[in-house]
C-alpha cells in the first residue's frame, strides 16, 4: 500500500459516491441503548481505525456478514455454524451517505497499490505486535481528509460481501444512519 503523502494524494484522487441503502450491524444485547455507538472502535481499534485515534462505525451489507464479522457465525466451507456467544442483536440500519470512498473496487485498490489480501489480513496480530496495520493507515488517511464520510471495503469474513466503515463525526447534515424499528423499542439515529 502507498504510504504518507502518496496515500493521501491517491485517496483524494478517488471519486466519492453518494450511497443510500440498508446495512446491518450485530451488537451485544447489553448495547441496546447505544447500538450506534462506535466508542468501542475508538478504545480498541478496528480494521480501519487505530486504537484511540478516531471512531469508526462498522456495518455490513448483509445480515449474515454482520454475524460473521462479530464471530457469532463461522463459515466452514459451504456451511454456516453457530458459535456459543452472548445474545446478539441484529440491527437493520437505513443509511444515506454523501461521500463514500469505494475501496472494495479493484480499480481503487490498484490506485492505492493494495490488494484483497492486504485489506483482509490479520490487523489484530499486527496491533498485538505494536504495529499499525496498513488498513488502519488507510482509514486514518481517509479520515484526515475530513471530506470522507465512509469507506466501502471488502469483508474479511465473506469475499462476496462488503462493509461500510462510517466516520460518525464526519457525517454531513444531509447524511443519515437510522436503526429501523417500527416497534419503537430502539430509537437510534445520527447525526
Amino acid at each position: 500500500m502507498l504510504t504518507d503523502n502518496q496515500l493521501i494524494a491517491a485517496l483524494a484522487s478517488l471519486p466519492t459516491l453518494a450511497m443510500p441503502g440498508l446495512a446491518f450491524r450485530a451488537v451485544h444485547i447489553r448495547h441496546l441503548n447505544t447500538c450506534l455507538s462506535s466508542i468501542g472502535s475508538f478504545r480498541f481499534g478496528g480494521r480501519y481505525n487505530p486504537p484511540s485515534a478516531f471512531e469508526a462505525l462498522y456495518l455490513a451489507d448483509h445480515p449474515v456478514t454482520s454475524l460473521l464479522e462479530v464471530e457469532a457465525l463461522l463459515k466452514a466451507r459451504t456451511e454456516l455454524k453457530c458459535l456459543l456467544k452472548p445474545p446478539q442483536l441484529l440491527l437493520s440500519i437505513e443509511y444515506k451517505l454523501s461521500a463514500v470512498l469505494e475501496i472494495a473496487a479493484f480499480d481503487s485498490q490498484n490506485t492505492l497499490s493494495t490488494n484483497l489480501q492486504e485489506l483482509t489480513g490479520n490487523w489484530r496480530l499486527m496491533n498485538a505486535l505494536g504495529q499499525i496495520a496498513p488498513t488502519q493507515t488507510l482509514g486514518e488517511a481517509a479520515y484526515n481528509l475530513q471530506t470522507i464520510e465512509a469507506l466501502k471495503v471488502p469483508s474479511a469474513r465473506d469475499p462476496n460481501s462488503y462493509n461500510l466503515v462510517v466516520f460518525p463525526d464526519r457525517l454531513s447534515a444531509n447524511s443519515l444512519l437510522r436503526v429501523y424499528d417500527d416497534s419503537g423499542t430502539i430509537n437510534a439515529q445520527m447525526p
